[in-house]
Protein backbone atom coordinates (compact mmCIF):
# COMPACT_ATOMS: atom_id res chain seq x y z
CA UNK A 1 0.00 0.00 0.00
CA UNK A 2 1.49 3.00 -0.86
CA UNK A 3 1.44 5.64 2.28
CA UNK A 4 1.30 9.45 2.74
CA UNK A 5 3.81 11.14 4.71
CA UNK A 6 1.88 12.00 8.27
CA UNK A 7 4.43 14.61 9.74
CA UNK A 8 1.83 14.59 12.75
CA UNK A 9 2.28 11.34 14.03
CA UNK A 10 4.25 12.15 16.76
CA UNK A 11 0.70 13.38 18.08
CA UNK A 12 -0.83 10.60 18.73
CA UNK A 13 -1.76 8.93 21.82
CA UNK A 14 0.77 12.14 23.56
CA UNK A 15 0.44 13.73 26.45
CA UNK A 16 0.74 16.78 23.47
CA UNK A 17 -2.08 15.92 21.96
CA UNK A 18 -4.58 16.32 25.29
CA UNK A 19 -3.36 19.26 26.34
CA UNK A 20 -4.17 20.99 22.90
CA UNK A 21 -7.50 19.46 22.69
CA UNK A 22 -8.09 20.73 26.50
CA UNK A 23 -6.66 24.11 25.72
CA UNK A 24 -8.82 25.02 22.51
CA UNK A 25 -11.97 23.84 24.14
CA UNK A 26 -10.81 26.26 27.12
CA UNK A 27 -10.50 28.96 24.07
CA UNK A 28 -13.85 28.47 22.68
CA UNK A 29 -15.55 29.98 25.09
CA UNK A 30 -15.95 33.71 24.10
CA UNK A 31 -17.96 36.21 25.80
CA UNK A 32 -21.13 36.43 23.77
CA UNK A 33 -23.61 33.73 23.89
CA UNK A 34 -24.52 32.13 20.96
CA UNK A 35 -27.65 32.81 18.53
CA UNK A 36 -26.86 36.97 20.19
CA UNK A 37 -26.43 39.85 17.76
CA UNK A 38 -23.21 41.17 19.22
CA UNK A 39 -21.01 42.81 16.49
CA UNK A 40 -18.99 40.28 14.45
CA UNK A 41 -16.74 42.70 11.46
CA UNK A 42 -15.66 40.36 8.32
CA UNK A 43 -12.97 40.68 5.88
CA UNK A 44 -13.34 38.93 2.69
CA UNK A 45 -10.73 38.01 0.55
CA UNK A 46 -11.70 37.40 -2.81
CA UNK A 47 -14.22 39.14 -4.57
CA UNK A 48 -15.16 37.15 -7.52
CA UNK A 49 -19.05 36.07 -7.76
CA UNK A 50 -18.72 33.92 -4.53
CA UNK A 51 -16.91 36.45 -2.59
CA UNK A 52 -19.94 38.80 -3.56
CA UNK A 53 -22.43 36.17 -2.78
CA UNK A 54 -21.12 36.05 0.99
CA UNK A 55 -21.05 39.48 1.46
CA UNK A 56 -24.38 40.04 0.25
CA UNK A 57 -25.80 37.06 2.74
CA UNK A 58 -23.51 38.66 5.72
CA UNK A 59 -25.28 41.81 5.20
CA UNK A 60 -28.63 41.10 4.58
CA UNK A 61 -29.38 37.64 6.38
CA UNK A 62 -26.87 37.72 9.41
CA UNK A 63 -27.57 39.71 12.27
CA UNK A 64 -24.99 42.25 13.42
CA UNK A 65 -22.10 42.16 10.79
CA UNK A 66 -20.10 44.64 9.11
CA UNK A 67 -17.14 44.18 6.47
CA UNK A 68 -14.58 46.94 7.19
CA UNK A 69 -12.39 45.60 4.80
CA UNK A 70 -12.10 43.55 1.02
CA UNK A 71 -9.09 42.18 -0.80
CA UNK A 72 -8.78 41.28 -4.61
CA UNK A 73 -5.84 42.13 -7.06
CA UNK A 74 -8.50 42.60 -9.51
CA UNK A 75 -9.33 46.26 -9.16
CA UNK A 76 -12.90 45.90 -10.86
CA UNK A 77 -14.17 42.98 -8.38
CA UNK A 78 -13.14 45.30 -5.73
CA UNK A 79 -15.17 48.23 -7.06
CA UNK A 80 -18.28 45.75 -8.01
CA UNK A 81 -18.11 45.02 -4.14
CA UNK A 82 -17.97 48.45 -3.26
CA UNK A 83 -20.83 49.06 -4.44
CA UNK A 84 -22.53 46.43 -3.04
CA UNK A 85 -21.72 47.07 0.26
CA UNK A 86 -23.19 51.01 -0.27
CA UNK A 87 -25.86 49.83 -1.76
CA UNK A 88 -26.61 47.17 1.46
CA UNK A 89 -25.37 49.31 3.91
CA UNK A 90 -24.30 52.62 3.13
CA UNK A 91 -20.64 52.53 3.62
CA UNK A 92 -17.88 51.73 1.99
CA UNK A 93 -15.43 49.25 3.00
CA UNK A 94 -11.77 49.88 2.41
CA UNK A 95 -10.00 47.71 -0.33
CA UNK A 96 -6.79 46.12 -0.57
CA UNK A 97 -5.68 45.74 -4.59
CA UNK A 98 -1.85 45.74 -4.69
CA UNK A 99 -1.34 42.87 -6.26
CA UNK A 100 -1.98 39.27 -4.95
CA UNK A 101 -0.41 39.19 -1.70
CA UNK A 102 -2.42 42.34 -0.35
CA UNK A 103 -4.11 40.23 2.22
CA UNK A 104 -0.94 39.90 4.09
CA UNK A 105 -1.62 44.11 4.54
CA UNK A 106 -5.40 43.55 5.30
CA UNK A 107 -4.44 40.99 7.75
CA UNK A 108 -2.59 43.18 9.77
CA UNK A 109 -5.88 45.51 10.77
CA UNK A 110 -7.09 45.24 14.45
CA UNK A 111 -10.98 45.67 13.59
CA UNK A 112 -11.54 42.17 11.81
CA UNK A 113 -12.52 39.27 13.76
CA UNK A 114 -12.86 36.83 11.30
CA UNK A 115 -11.68 36.31 7.42
CA UNK A 116 -13.72 34.57 4.27
CA UNK A 117 -11.20 33.14 2.17
CA UNK A 118 -12.76 32.66 -1.77
CA UNK A 119 -10.15 33.08 -4.00
CA UNK A 120 -9.39 30.31 -6.69
CA UNK A 121 -8.74 26.82 -5.69
CA UNK A 122 -4.74 27.27 -5.92
CA UNK A 123 -4.65 29.75 -3.00
CA UNK A 124 -7.09 29.00 -0.64
CA UNK A 125 -5.28 26.66 1.63
CA UNK A 126 -2.22 29.48 2.42
CA UNK A 127 -3.73 32.53 2.63
CA UNK A 128 -6.40 30.89 5.40
CA UNK A 129 -2.90 29.69 7.19
CA UNK A 130 -1.73 33.51 6.78
CA UNK A 131 -4.97 34.47 8.49
CA UNK A 132 -4.61 31.96 11.37
CA UNK A 133 -0.99 33.04 12.12
CA UNK A 134 -2.14 36.64 12.22
CA UNK A 135 -5.10 35.71 14.63
CA UNK A 136 -8.08 35.76 12.90
CA UNK A 137 -10.76 32.95 12.85
CA UNK A 138 -11.17 31.98 8.83
CA UNK A 139 -13.60 30.40 6.75
CA UNK A 140 -12.18 28.57 4.27
CA UNK A 141 -14.31 28.18 0.50
CA UNK A 142 -14.22 24.96 -1.21
CA UNK A 143 -11.87 22.88 -2.26
CA UNK A 144 -10.29 24.00 1.24
CA UNK A 145 -6.16 22.88 1.16
CA UNK A 146 -4.80 22.09 -2.14
CA UNK A 147 -1.59 20.51 -1.35
CA UNK A 148 -1.02 17.49 1.41
CA UNK A 149 1.22 20.40 3.14
CA UNK A 150 -1.61 22.67 3.19
CA UNK A 151 -3.68 20.58 5.23
CA UNK A 152 -1.04 19.73 7.56
CA UNK A 153 -0.07 23.23 8.10
CA UNK A 154 -3.81 23.96 8.43
CA UNK A 155 -4.10 22.09 11.34
CA UNK A 156 -0.63 22.70 13.08
CA UNK A 157 -1.65 26.99 12.76
CA UNK A 158 -4.95 26.08 14.39
CA UNK A 159 -3.99 24.53 17.23
CA UNK A 160 -0.59 26.84 17.60
CA UNK A 161 -3.04 30.09 17.36
CA UNK A 162 -6.04 29.12 18.61
CA UNK A 163 -8.05 30.63 16.47
CA UNK A 164 -10.99 28.83 15.00
CA UNK A 165 -11.02 27.20 11.45
CA UNK A 166 -14.47 26.45 9.70
CA UNK A 167 -14.44 24.60 5.88
CA UNK A 168 -17.71 26.67 4.68
CA UNK A 169 -18.82 23.59 2.95
CA UNK A 170 -22.09 24.40 2.66
CA UNK A 171 -23.84 20.73 0.79
CA UNK A 172 -23.53 19.73 4.32
CA UNK A 173 -26.36 22.04 5.37
CA UNK A 174 -28.90 20.63 3.13
CA UNK A 175 -32.47 20.14 4.46
CA UNK A 176 -32.30 16.52 2.96
CA UNK A 177 -29.20 15.59 4.59
CA UNK A 178 -29.85 17.60 7.65
CA UNK A 179 -32.66 15.47 8.21
CA UNK A 180 -30.93 12.32 7.79
CA UNK A 181 -28.10 13.70 10.61
CA UNK A 182 -31.13 13.82 13.04
CA UNK A 183 -32.45 10.49 12.14
CA UNK A 184 -28.94 8.87 12.51
CA UNK A 185 -28.58 10.79 15.84
CA UNK A 186 -31.78 8.88 17.16
CA UNK A 187 -31.50 5.91 15.73
CA UNK A 188 -33.44 4.90 12.96
CA UNK A 189 -30.92 3.54 10.31
CA UNK A 190 -29.06 1.22 13.04
CA UNK A 191 -25.49 1.10 12.21
CA UNK A 192 -24.57 2.81 9.41
CA UNK A 193 -21.89 0.79 6.84
CA UNK A 194 -21.53 2.59 3.60
CA UNK A 195 -22.39 6.11 2.03
CA UNK A 196 -22.06 7.74 -1.76
CA UNK A 197 -21.74 11.30 -2.26
CA UNK A 198 -21.11 13.00 -5.57
CA UNK A 199 -20.58 16.37 -7.12
CA UNK A 200 -21.41 16.48 -11.01
CA UNK A 201 -21.43 19.59 -12.25
CA UNK A 202 -20.74 20.31 -15.80
CA UNK A 203 -18.67 23.36 -15.33
CA UNK A 204 -17.21 23.36 -19.10
CA UNK A 205 -18.35 27.14 -19.82
CA UNK A 206 -16.54 28.11 -16.91
CA UNK A 207 -13.03 26.52 -17.92
CA UNK A 208 -12.90 29.62 -20.17
CA UNK A 209 -13.10 32.99 -20.30
CA UNK A 210 -15.49 34.78 -23.31
CA UNK A 211 -11.94 34.97 -25.39
CA UNK A 212 -10.76 31.64 -24.76
CA UNK A 213 -8.63 32.65 -21.84
CA UNK A 214 -8.36 29.42 -19.54
CA UNK A 215 -9.25 30.25 -15.80
CA UNK A 216 -8.62 28.40 -12.78
CA UNK A 217 -11.57 26.11 -13.15
CA UNK A 218 -10.12 25.30 -16.62
CA UNK A 219 -6.60 24.89 -14.96
CA UNK A 220 -7.64 22.85 -12.31
CA UNK A 221 -9.50 20.42 -14.88
CA UNK A 222 -6.16 20.34 -17.21
CA UNK A 223 -3.39 19.85 -14.05
CA UNK A 224 -5.06 18.72 -11.24
CA UNK A 225 -6.48 15.05 -12.04
CA UNK A 226 -8.00 13.19 -9.49
CA UNK A 227 -10.80 13.92 -6.99
CA UNK A 228 -9.53 17.55 -7.17
CA UNK A 229 -12.96 18.98 -5.54
CA UNK A 230 -14.36 16.35 -3.29
CA UNK A 231 -15.50 17.75 -0.28
CA UNK A 232 -19.18 18.52 -1.70
CA UNK A 233 -20.04 14.66 -2.24
CA UNK A 234 -17.18 13.75 0.50
CA UNK A 235 -18.69 16.15 3.27
CA UNK A 236 -21.84 14.71 4.23
CA UNK A 237 -20.68 10.75 3.86
CA UNK A 238 -17.83 11.82 7.10
CA UNK A 239 -20.60 13.23 8.89
CA UNK A 240 -23.30 10.52 8.62
CA UNK A 241 -20.36 7.60 9.07
CA UNK A 242 -18.96 10.00 11.87
CA UNK A 243 -15.46 10.36 10.67
CA UNK A 244 -12.73 12.07 12.94
CA UNK A 245 -15.05 11.19 15.84
CA UNK A 246 -14.88 7.32 16.35
CA UNK A 247 -13.94 6.06 12.78
CA UNK A 248 -11.25 7.60 10.23
CA UNK A 249 -10.44 7.22 6.37
CA UNK A 250 -7.99 4.76 6.25
CA UNK A 251 -7.09 4.65 2.30
CA UNK A 252 -8.77 5.21 -0.61
CA UNK A 253 -8.36 4.04 -4.15
CA UNK A 254 -9.48 6.04 -7.14
CA UNK A 255 -10.14 5.69 -11.19
CA UNK A 256 -11.43 7.60 -13.75
CA UNK A 257 -11.95 7.71 -17.52
CA UNK A 258 -10.48 8.89 -20.23
CA UNK A 259 -10.65 12.84 -20.51
CA UNK A 260 -13.00 13.69 -24.18
CA UNK A 261 -15.59 15.61 -23.14
CA UNK A 262 -13.74 18.98 -22.05
CA UNK A 263 -11.23 19.03 -25.58
CA UNK A 264 -14.60 18.59 -27.24
CA UNK A 265 -16.33 21.11 -25.59
CA UNK A 266 -13.21 23.92 -26.43
CA UNK A 267 -13.10 22.67 -30.18
CA UNK A 268 -16.83 23.40 -30.50
CA UNK A 269 -16.96 26.55 -28.54
CA UNK A 270 -13.36 28.07 -29.95
CA UNK A 271 -12.92 26.15 -32.91
CA UNK A 272 -9.77 23.21 -33.85
CA UNK A 273 -7.29 25.98 -34.58
CA UNK A 274 -7.87 28.06 -30.94
CA UNK A 275 -5.61 27.62 -28.15
CA UNK A 276 -8.43 26.39 -26.19
CA UNK A 277 -8.36 23.89 -28.43
CA UNK A 278 -4.81 22.93 -28.02
CA UNK A 279 -5.36 22.27 -23.81
CA UNK A 280 -4.56 19.34 -23.07
CA UNK A 281 -7.16 18.10 -19.97
CA UNK A 282 -5.65 15.61 -17.37
CA UNK A 283 -8.90 15.47 -15.77
CA UNK A 284 -11.02 12.22 -17.07
CA UNK A 285 -14.76 13.01 -17.05
CA UNK A 286 -15.86 11.18 -14.55
CA UNK A 287 -13.65 9.95 -11.38
CA UNK A 288 -14.60 7.92 -8.81
CA UNK A 289 -12.65 6.96 -5.40
CA UNK A 290 -13.39 4.39 -3.14
CA UNK A 291 -12.51 5.08 1.04
CA UNK A 292 -12.17 2.34 3.94
CA UNK A 293 -12.65 3.66 6.97
CA UNK A 294 -10.34 2.09 10.44
CA UNK A 295 -13.96 0.28 11.37
CA UNK A 296 -14.62 -1.18 7.75
CA UNK A 297 -16.76 1.36 6.35
CA UNK A 298 -16.75 2.27 2.81
CA UNK A 299 -17.49 5.86 1.54
CA UNK A 300 -18.01 5.82 -2.83
CA UNK A 301 -17.17 9.77 -4.09
CA UNK A 302 -18.33 10.44 -7.77
CA UNK A 303 -16.77 13.26 -9.33
CA UNK A 304 -16.82 15.35 -12.74
CA UNK A 305 -16.99 18.49 -13.90
CA UNK A 306 -17.30 17.69 -17.86
CA UNK A 307 -20.28 14.93 -18.12
CA UNK A 308 -23.04 16.14 -20.67
CA UNK A 309 -26.00 15.86 -18.20
CA UNK A 310 -27.58 18.55 -15.82
CA UNK A 311 -26.27 19.39 -12.20
CA UNK A 312 -26.38 15.90 -9.97
CA UNK A 313 -25.33 15.88 -6.36
CA UNK A 314 -26.46 12.72 -4.90
CA UNK A 315 -26.54 10.95 -1.82
CA UNK A 316 -26.73 7.51 -0.23
CA UNK A 317 -26.67 5.90 3.60
CA UNK A 318 -26.82 2.50 4.25
CA UNK A 319 -27.39 1.03 7.35
CA UNK A 320 -28.23 -2.05 9.22
CA UNK A 321 -31.69 -0.99 9.75
CA UNK A 322 -32.33 0.79 6.44
CA UNK A 323 -31.17 3.07 3.54
CA UNK A 324 -31.87 6.61 2.11
CA UNK A 325 -31.17 6.76 -1.56
CA UNK A 326 -31.61 10.60 -2.72
CA UNK A 327 -32.35 9.68 -6.52
CA UNK A 328 -35.17 6.80 -4.82
CA UNK A 329 -36.30 7.74 -1.37
CA UNK A 330 -36.20 6.17 1.87
CA UNK A 331 -36.77 2.11 3.59
CA UNK A 332 -36.77 1.55 7.28
CA UNK A 333 -37.61 -1.62 8.56
CA UNK A 334 -40.74 -1.51 10.39
CA UNK A 335 -41.12 1.96 10.09
CA UNK A 336 -43.50 3.68 8.44
CA UNK A 337 -44.74 4.92 5.54
CA UNK A 338 -41.58 2.53 4.63
CA UNK A 339 -42.92 -0.67 5.15
CA UNK A 340 -42.73 -3.69 3.12
CA UNK A 341 -40.24 -3.40 0.11
CA UNK A 342 -41.34 -0.15 -0.89
CA UNK A 343 -39.64 3.13 -1.17
CA UNK A 344 -41.08 5.94 0.38
CA UNK A 345 -39.84 9.94 0.18
CA UNK A 346 -37.56 11.72 2.57
CA UNK A 347 -40.03 14.38 2.59
CA UNK A 348 -42.96 11.63 4.97
CA UNK A 349 -40.37 11.58 7.51
CA UNK A 350 -39.70 15.56 7.75
CA UNK A 351 -42.84 16.70 9.83
CA UNK A 352 -40.87 14.69 12.82
CA UNK A 353 -37.31 14.62 11.76
CA UNK A 354 -36.62 17.27 9.84
CA UNK A 355 -33.53 19.30 11.05
CA UNK A 356 -34.15 22.01 13.74
CA UNK A 357 -32.04 24.48 11.78
CA UNK A 358 -34.54 23.65 8.96
CA UNK A 359 -37.70 23.85 10.93
CA UNK A 360 -36.62 27.19 12.70
CA UNK A 361 -35.19 29.27 9.50
CA UNK A 362 -36.12 26.95 6.35
CA UNK A 363 -38.36 29.62 4.42
CA UNK A 364 -36.08 32.36 5.45
CA UNK A 365 -32.84 30.26 3.86
CA UNK A 366 -34.94 29.50 0.99
CA UNK A 367 -35.40 33.20 0.26
CA UNK A 368 -32.11 34.01 0.70
CA UNK A 369 -30.73 32.00 -2.24
CA UNK A 370 -27.83 30.53 -2.43
CA UNK A 371 -28.06 26.68 -3.54
CA UNK A 372 -31.29 26.70 -2.42
CA UNK A 373 -30.64 27.94 1.24
CA UNK A 374 -27.72 25.50 1.97
CA UNK A 375 -25.86 28.77 2.13
CA UNK A 376 -27.21 30.41 4.73
CA UNK A 377 -26.77 28.20 7.29
CA UNK A 378 -23.09 27.83 6.25
CA UNK A 379 -22.61 31.34 7.01
CA UNK A 380 -25.02 31.21 10.01
CA UNK A 381 -22.27 28.90 11.33
CA UNK A 382 -19.80 30.65 10.28
CA UNK A 383 -20.77 33.93 12.11
CA UNK A 384 -21.52 32.11 15.10
CA UNK A 385 -18.27 30.64 14.77
CA UNK A 386 -16.24 34.12 15.10
CA UNK A 387 -18.96 35.93 17.41
CA UNK A 388 -18.59 33.60 19.63
CA UNK A 389 -14.99 31.57 19.63
CA UNK A 390 -16.56 28.21 19.73
CA UNK A 391 -15.31 25.60 17.60
CA UNK A 392 -17.65 24.73 14.41
CA UNK A 393 -19.28 21.67 13.18
CA UNK A 394 -16.71 21.28 10.26
CA UNK A 395 -13.45 22.45 11.44
CA UNK A 396 -9.73 22.82 10.73
CA UNK A 397 -9.78 18.42 11.36
CA UNK A 398 -12.33 17.76 8.79
CA UNK A 399 -11.07 20.73 6.36
CA UNK A 400 -7.48 18.96 6.57
CA UNK A 401 -9.04 15.27 5.99
CA UNK A 402 -11.81 16.00 3.01
CA UNK A 403 -8.88 18.10 1.47
CA UNK A 404 -6.33 15.48 1.57
CA UNK A 405 -7.98 13.26 -0.47
CA UNK A 406 -7.20 15.65 -3.71
CA UNK A 407 -3.53 14.47 -2.94
CA UNK A 408 -4.31 10.80 -2.67
CA UNK A 409 -6.25 10.58 -5.15
CA UNK A 410 -3.57 11.17 -7.32
CA UNK A 411 -1.10 9.30 -5.61
CA UNK A 412 -3.58 6.20 -6.82
CA UNK A 413 -4.06 7.60 -10.29
CA UNK A 414 0.04 7.80 -10.60
CA UNK A 415 -0.34 4.09 -9.62
CA UNK A 416 -3.16 2.45 -11.44
CA UNK A 417 -5.33 3.03 -9.09
CA UNK A 418 -3.29 1.48 -6.02
CA UNK A 419 -4.29 1.78 -2.41
CA UNK A 420 -3.10 4.98 -0.73
CA UNK A 421 -3.27 5.63 2.96
CA UNK A 422 -4.35 8.44 4.42
CA UNK A 423 -3.14 10.65 6.74
CA UNK A 424 -5.04 11.12 10.46
CA UNK A 425 -4.87 14.46 11.52
CA UNK A 426 -6.49 14.51 15.15
CA UNK A 427 -3.33 12.62 16.59
CA UNK A 428 -5.41 9.32 17.51
CA UNK A 429 -8.17 11.78 18.52
CA UNK A 430 -11.09 10.67 16.61
CA UNK A 431 -10.53 7.59 18.15
CA UNK A 432 -13.09 8.78 21.18
CA UNK A 433 -16.45 9.78 19.03
CA UNK A 434 -16.97 12.17 22.24
CA UNK A 435 -14.05 14.31 21.97
CA UNK A 436 -15.95 17.06 19.40
CA UNK A 437 -19.26 16.13 20.83
CA UNK A 438 -20.19 19.91 21.70
CA UNK A 439 -19.41 20.98 17.99
CA UNK A 440 -22.32 18.76 16.94
CA UNK A 441 -25.14 20.77 15.20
Amino acid sequence: MEQVMNRRQFLQNSSVAAAVTASLTASSQGSAQEGSAAPVRIGVVGLGPRGRWHIRNLLEYQKGVTVPAVCDYQTDRAALTVDLVKKLKGYAPETYTRGDKDYLRMLERNDLDGIIVATDVYTLGKISIACLKAGKHVGIEIAGCHTIEECHGLVEEYERSRRQCMLLENCCYGDDNMTVVNMLKQGLFGEPYFSVGSYVHDCRDLFFDAQGKITWRGELWRDAYGSSYPQHGLGSACKWLAINDGDRMEYCQAMMTTPLEAHAWAVKRFGPDSAAARVNFKTGDFVTTLISTAKGRNIRIDYSLSNTRPYSRYYLLQGMNGCWDSLTGIHLRGNEPSQGEAWAPLAQYKPKYQHRYWRKDGELARQSGGHEGIDFFCIYDFVQMVRSGKTPWIDAYDAASWSSLIHCTRLSLDRAGARVEMPDFTGGRWKDPEWRKAQQV
